[in-house]
């Protein structure tokens, strides 16, 4: 565990975990604190940790088809049936918090340092934050107020919004901004002001927070990649990408108030800790021998792994429970995220033996994550790279793969890159369900805190409303 003010965590995820509801209120969006950027950063990755590891990491798992609801009971299926509007706490406390709270914060740690002289540390770890965060935003909601609202320097409660396709060119020219920035000169400041018990990511390591804003770049790119062609190859050439640790919150305790947020809410909070069932389409990718089978879900007193088809309400009987720990780290990106977006990359470029290597790295690296063995055999067996299948064939294999790896780790991710590839595949890979909505969920609602009180917010498309970047 990495070295943290214990009073500030202990304060700080009591209200967060211990309290949802007071979150749903109209705040001023340029909201800032008088505090030292010292405290304010452990507060943004507790923040951003908390909207992931809860409501994204929840509605990941649902809308990415690894879990069920319980029959028995009722908690999720509005999630599972796509059946949510703009009161749904699921859509208002992601931007509650992650617009109204911690991009403010971002914003006055930067503006602390850009009026001294040593702290380049603390603004390459904000930046990275502020990138990560508005990209959460706009995958999410698609338009964010970032020119009228995060950059206005006067106090503006009705923004106009900035469109998905400029939000793209933003986060992009931020993370440019960074990999610019002098790594000597960031290293130094580490030296002489230290942020190590302020980062509750890195714990000061900022070689690993340019590998993490590297990871975002390509991750980014991607979305466009005939577009982005050349920085794509620029940034493989390089190979600076996330690969000895990932950018993860694990500052968690099995503790009342102090555990993972998912855990917390499903399993010590509600009155039945019986609600997430497993999906049995990870079996569309997955060998039943898998060793990660038993990291994902509980099996049967007999070791048996049982799950029903997506959209099913099955008895405990059925569907085993999806597994959870109290100490679960919180991923905003991955060593194998970042080989299997290379593998990708390169699968585009035509370099069918470096997607090949880089495919199998990913493997190889979420089973580690799992705390797995076992990862070669698979590698030259069930999951075996088809080098010679053609682009858009090494694509699904890759991202297949990389969804298999997602389900106790970054659920969020694998539905953009299902609403982006088209992979895995419904009907084939995966079920093929619409439940309520007769269609797919592509994004989530603007939330009433904003569009009621803001006349400059976007109409609300509907859940199946596709944004730029998905797949048509």
């Amino acid at each position: 565990m990495k070295r943290i003010t214990v009073i500030l965590l202990l304060l700080v995820s009591t209200t967060l975990s211990g309290c949802r509801d007071w979150l749903d209120i109209n705040e001023n969006p340029n909201y800032v604190s008088n505090a030292d950027k010292t405290s304010l950063l452990p507060t943004v990755a507790l923040e951003t940790a908390d909207k992931v590891g809860y409501e994204l990491t929840l509605v990941g798992l649902f809308w990415s088809q690894y879990v069920v609801q319980n029959k028995n009971t009722n908690q999720y299926t509005t999630i599972m049936d796509y059946n949510l509007n703009t009161q749904s706490s699921y859509f208002t406390f992601p931007w509650s918090y992650l617009y109204v709270r911690v991009l403010p914060t971002i914003k006055e740690i930067l503006t602390q340092c850009a009026g001294e002289s040593n702290a380049s540390n603390f603004e390459l770890e904000a930046k990275t934050m502020l990138v990560y965060n508005l990209y959460l935003l706009t995958s999410l909601y698609d338009e964010v107020a970032y020119t009228e609202g995060y950059l206005a320097a006067e106090t503006n409660t009705t923004p106009h919004f900035d469109s998905g396709e400029k939000m793209q060119q933003v986060i992009i020219g931020l993370l440019e901004e960074i990999r610019a920035m002098d790594t000597a000169k960031i290293a130094a400041d580490e030296s002489a002001n230290t942020s190590s018990t302020s980062d509750m990511i890195f714990g000061g390591d900022v070689e690993q927070w340019m590998k993490f804003a590297n990871t975002l770049y390509l991750r980014v790119l991607l979305r466009d990649f005939d577009t982005n062609r050349s920085k794509i190859e620029a940034l493989l050439t390089e190979n600076k990408l996330l690969d000895t640790k990932d950018a993860a919150f694990d500052n968690f305790a099995n503790e009342a108030d102090r555990s993972n947020p998912l855990y917390e809410s499903d399993r010590r909070q509600l009155n039945t800790d019986q609600n997430i069932r497993c999906c049995k389409d990870i079996l569309g990718v997955l060998s039943e021998s898998d060793p990660r089978l038993a990291y994902y879900y509980e099996t049967t007193d007999d070791g048996k792994f049982l799950g029903v088809s997506y959209g099913t309400l099955p008895t405990p009987a059925e569907a085993t429970r999806l597994q959870l720990g109290a100490q679960d780290p919180v991923y905003f990106a991955t060593i194998d995220e970042a080989y299997f977006l290379k593998a990708e990359a390169y699968a585009r470029l035509g370099n069918a033996s470096e997607a090949k290597n880089n495919y199998d790295a990913a493997i190889k690296a979420a089973f580690t994550r799992c705390g797995c063995t076992g990862a070669d055999d698979f590698i030259a067996g069930d999951y075996a790279f088809d080098m010679v299948a053609g682009t858009e064939a090494m694509v699904e294999q890759i991202i297949n793969q990389k969804w298999a790896a997602n389900v106790r780790c970054m659920p969020i991710e694998s539905w953009f890159d299902l609403n982006r590839t088209g992979y895995p595949t419904r009907g084939t890979t995966i079920t093929d369900s619409k439940g309520v909505l007769g269609d797919y969920p592509y994004r989530f609602l603007y939330p009433y805190t904003s569009t009621d009180y803001n006349p400059n917010s976007p109409e609300v498309e509907p859940l199946n409303a596709k944004m730029w970047w998905h797949k048509k």
